[in-house]
């Protein structure tokens, strides 16, 4: 009943354009199209040694921009609604991926997640992997913390991040495919560099899936 009467008193819109839905948490067609769908992401050329596929479930603009720093900058996880409808996109790429797949979330450094509360990966792709039965793992940790990173360029990013991610003292990773999960892609510098320490540490492939990319 409660449901009932929320969607009567504020029926349900497009997180993007604010048009009417069927249901809560939908894009519209229009927004689905545009926005949402399953993209293979061309590797960069430094990056095929490491990562042997990258896909994107969306492209990382208007409403998927708004609902994800909602999440990271305001703390609403009611957006979470949104994001995970996106996931029903992944099925395609898990059909492209080993059976024997352990998922690992691109770390966030110690004193950020402290300060958010959480890492946004975990909290997006956590019930979708887990109802695919893909066990999701703490592989990687930050080793320090990086300067921002926003507006540099990729050689930039890439001496930044070197060295800023280990391999956790507990992980058995040795001839393991790893499933990479980020929020976002933007340049790739950051999915290669876990996948060159995963790689360096024995996983047999690395693959990565992200929620949004500006390269698609």
């Amino acid at each position: 009943m409660l449901s009932i009467l929320t969607d009567f008193l504020f029926p349900p819109r497009c997180p993007n354009c604010r048009a009417y839905v069927e249901r809560r948490g939908d894009f519209c067609d229009t927004c689905a199209r545009r926005l949402a769908g399953l993209r293979a992401i061309a590797r960069p050329a430094d990056a095929a040694a490491y990562i042997a596929g990258i896909w994107a479930l969306g492209h990382y603009r208007e409403g998927v921009r708004d609902l994800l720093r909602a999440l990271k900058y305001q703390k609403k996880k009611g957006v979470l609604v949104q994001l995970h409808a996106m996931l029903a996109a992944g099925e395609e790429a898990l059909a492209r991926l080993p059976d024997a797949l352990t998922a690992a979330p691109v770390p966030l450094a110690p004193e950020r997640e402290r300060e958010r509360g959480f890492n946004q990966t975990v909290l997006i792709f956590a019930p979708w992997l887990r109802a695919h039965g893909i066990p999701l793992e703490t592989i990687l940790v930050r080793t320090r913390e990086t300067a921002p990173l926003y507006n540099a360029a990729r050689e930039e990013r890439r001496k930044e991040l070197r060295g800023a991610f280990a391999v956790a003292e507990d992980a058995q990773i040795a001839g393991k495919n790893i499933l990479l999960v980020d929020d976002i892609m933007t340049t790739g510098t950051t999915l290669m560099e876990c996948a060159r320490v995963l790689k360096r540490a024995g996983a047999q492939n690395v693959y990565a899936l992200v929620l949004a990319s500006e390269h698609i």
